[in-house]
């Protein structure tokens, strides 16, 4: 539950500063960015449970190759990394266009921002988790 609520903070603190200084993302008010940070959350725990088999069944079939000399560890190690980032990555992306859909006081003005949205949380909950040391949010 804490977990959950730090998220909340940190995606809330996160949507305010990308709204600031992300032309063509525009929140109304901090209250706004709490509500699209608890529905980005909720719906990001959901498809996340979704999509867990397929990052599953993908890895798995990437590990297959770390049994080839010299390459192979490369292609898995590497694969993993890039399935979970893209899976995670488009997620974020749908979700955010999504969510503008829904909501009156949140409008973003192209599916180009929801993209540079999408990578500027992800570097922000890369950074902020980093610095508090928390893993596993």
């Amino acid at each position: 539950m804490v977990q959950a609520l730090i998220t909340i903070i940190i995606n809330t603190a996160a949507f305010v500063g990308i709204s600031k200084f992300l032309p063509g993302f525009q929140i109304k008010n901090e209250k706004t960015a709490a509500a699209i940070a608890v529905a980005y959350s909720i719906l990001g725990y959901i498809l996340g449970i979704v999509t867990f088999p397929l990052v599953a069944i993908v890895t798995i079939g990437l590990a297959m190759f770390a049994f080839i000399p010299i390459i192979g560890p490369l292609i898995a190690g590497a694969g993993i990394f890039v399935t979970v980032f893209l899976v995670s990555f488009v997620l974020s992306v749908v979700l955010l266009m999504a969510i503008d859909k829904f909501l009156e006081d949140f409008k973003m003005e192209s599916p180009l921002v929801a993209v540079k949205a999408a990578l500027a949380l992800g570097i922000i909950n890369v950074v902020v988790r980093g610095v508090l040391g928390v893993v596993g949010i």
